[in-house]
């Protein structure tokens, strides 16, 4: 008896490992890699930068929040297909002071591109105090 639920057990587990690598092994298209030096950051409040992909085939919306707390910041973001579009990229201070289209990133479908930015100055609720860098590449 003790055999039989050892074998199923297993059998289970071999399934379900099978499901989860065939489902993965396709699963990431693109990236956003995002890396931040400011030489300072206004933190109060504290800054939030929300980023929107959205995949241009599937129709499937990904947001991404992140907070500003640090002067150095390292995030990744991913896209699930192949072709996606940045959506929104909202950099708020609070309630009223709001920097829509921050680094420019609300352009145009990107097709097997992948982008490393790269931020760096003073963050502040003026875009003119802080520089973006926007790599593209194809992958």
């Amino acid at each position: 008896m003790i055999r039989k639920y050892f074998v199923l057990f297993w059998l289970g587990l071999a399934i379900s490992f099978s499901i989860i690598t065939a489902n993965a092994s396709g699963a990431l298209g693109q990236t956003i890699q995002i890396n931040t030096r400011f030489r300072s950051v206004i933190n109060n409040p504290l800054p939030v930068w929300l980023l929107i992909l959205r995949d241009a085939d599937t129709g499937v919306v990904l947001p991404y929040l992140y907070d500003v707390r640090n002067n150095d910041n390292f995030w990744i973001a991913f896209s699930f297909g192949r072709n996606y579009i940045v959506t929104a990229s909202t950099l708020k201070f609070g309630p009223f002071a709001i920097i829509h289209n921050f680094c420019h990133l609300e352009d145009s479908v990107l097709s097997g591109q992948s982008m490393i930015i790269t931020l760096t100055g003073d963050l502040t609720p003026s875009p003119a105090t802080s520089r973006c860098r926007v790599l593209k590449y194809k992958d």
